[in-house]
């Protein structure tokens, strides 16, 4: 049920962004060039053509724009849980119903890059998919490499 909300809410989101963000973004200043270096990178190494490009940046803004709202509200449910210990003696039940809620928008913004994660790789080709995974499995391997650099056996 939640699964549709979230469908439901992102194709809103995909909805407006076409009318309204879209436009309105070609407006604005240009990315720092770090943001816009990295985008360059993952362009030329996935090889992606214009019009992929443009559809990854219509995604990709509609999945900012959707994860702003529930990041600002998580935020907010984790600064009133600090709220509640720095008082001293919380209510329990008013902490775990707000971890609840806490966990809930948690659960929520994971749905949210899904969805964009999944728009994004149904834009990919063969070819573009396999680089892709390849850039995944690197990022798993990565975390060992110091292991292997420390017993010099790499």
């Amino acid at each position: 049920m939640k699964k549709r909300i979230l469908i439901a809410v992102f194709a809103v989101f995909a909805v407006f962004a076409v009318c309204v963000v879209a436009p309105l973004a070609a407006q604005e200043t240009e990315p720092p060039p770090i943001v816009e270096a990295a985008h360059n990178r993952v362009v030329a190494f996935l090889e992606l053509s214009d019009e992929q490009v443009a559809d990854w940046d219509v995604i990709y803004q509609i999945h900012r724009d959707a994860e702003q709202p529930l990041r600002e509200e998580a935020d907010a449910v984790q600064a009133e849980i600090d709220a509640l210990f720095e008082a001293g003696d919380p209510d329990p039940a008013e902490v775990g119903a707000l971890v609840i809620e806490r966990r809930e928008l948690g659960e929520a913004l994971i749905e949210v890059h899904v969805v964009y994660h999944e728009a994004f790789v149904a834009l990919l080709d063969e070819g573009q998919l396999r680089r892709l995974h390849l850039i995944a499995r690197a990022d798993d391997v990565q975390q060992i490499i110091p292991a292997f650099k420390l017993f010099e056996l790499i």
